[in-house]
C-alpha cells in the first residue's frame, strides 16, 4: 500500500485553512475562528480521498497575525519550517491560501519565504484564492488577475477562486451552495493535478548559520548575498531577519 501523500495549506489568519479541510473531508472537523485571532496552533493533519489516492491535508498555523493573535508571526514560521524540513515521507505539494479579491504585501512576502527560500522551488506550490462568493463567475478571476500574481513574482504550478462558505441558510440550501459546491470539486481537482507523485524532501536551509554570523559583524561591513536576499526578497529588517534566522538555526 502506498503512503499517502502530503499537502501542507498555509497562508494569513482568516483566509479560510480550515474551511478547506471541512471542505475536504466534507465534516466540520477543524475549528474554524470567525474572530481576528486565529485558532489553529501547530499544525493538525486530516486523510482525504481524492480520486482513489489518500492525501494527508495539513493545517498550519495562521501567518502576520500580529501582536494580538494568539502566536506570533516568528512563531508560526518557526513551527511551518519545523514541519516542512521534518516531515516524514516529504511533500507532493503546497497550497498557498489567500483571500481575495486584492494582493497584499504579507501575501507576497510569504509565497517568497515559504516556496522561494524554504522550499528552494523544488516543491509544487498552489495558490487558492478565497472570499469570492460575489464574484459574478468565479473561474474567470483567476485569468483576469493572475498576470498581477506574476508581476508579484507569483507564479503557481495551479490556482483556483473558490467560496469557503456555504452563507446563511436559506430553506432546505444556503446562499452560496452552488458556488460551495463548485469550490469542493475545484479544491479537489487542484490537487489531483498538482500534487507530485514523488514527494521531496526539504533540506534544512544551511545559510542561517551566516545569517546568525551577520548579526556578530560590525555594522558596516558587507553581508553575504544570501543574508541580503532574506531581506530583499521577503521584505524584513534586519532585525526581524536576525531574530527569526537565530530560531530557524536551531530547528
Amino acid at each position: 500500500m502506498s503512503q499517502p501523500l502530503n499537502i501542507i495549506l498555509f497562508g494569513e489568519t482568516g483566509a479560510g485553512k480550515s474551511s478547506i479541510v471541512n471542505m475536504l473531508t466534507g465534516h466540520p472537523i477543524a475549528e474554524i475562528s470567525n474572530e481576528a485571532q486565529g485558532c489553529t496552533f501547530k499544525f493538525d493533519w486530516y486523510p482525504v480521498d481524492i480520486g482513489g489516492e489518500t492525501y494527508r491535508i495539513f493545517n498550519t498555523a495562521g501567518l502576520d497575525e500580529g501582536v494580538e493573535g494568539t502566536m506570533p508571526p516568528e512563531d508560526a514560521i518557526v513551527q511551518l519550517y519545523q514541519l516542512m524540513t521534518n516531515l516524514e515521507g516529504g511533500i507532493s505539494l503546497i497550497i498557498f491560501v489567500m483571500r481575495g479579491p486584492r494582493i497584499k504585501d504579507a501575501s507576497q512576502r510569504n509565497w517568497r519565504l515559504f516556496y522561494e527560500i524554504f522550499c528552494k522551488q523544488q516543491v509544487n506550490a498552489a495558490i487558492v484564492i478565497t472570499g469570492l462568493e460575489q464574484e459574478d463567475d468565479m473561474d474567470d478571476w483567476w485569468p483576469r488577475n493572475k498576470a498581477h500574481f506574476y508581476s508579484y513574482g507569483m507564479r503557481p504550478f495551479g490556482a483556483a477562486g473558490i467560496t469557503a462558505t456555504l452563507g446563511k441558510r436559506k430553506g432546505n440550501r444556503y446562499l452560496f451552495q452552488e458556488e460551495y459546491d463548485e469550490s469542493v470539486a475545484k479544491v479537489r481537482k487542484l490537487i489531483r493535478d498538482n500534487a507530485m507523485p514523488n514527494p521531496r524532501c526539504i533540506d534544512k536551509v544551511e545559510w542561517f548559520a551566516d545569517v546568525m554570523l551577520l548579526w556578530c559583524i560590525p555594522v558596516g561591513q558587507k553581508s553575504t548575498a544570501e543574508v541580503q536576499r532574506l531581506i530583499d526578497r521577503c521584505g524584513m529588517s534586519q532585525d526581524k531577519a536576525g531574530r527569526l534566522a537565530r530560531r530557524l538555526s536551531y530547528v
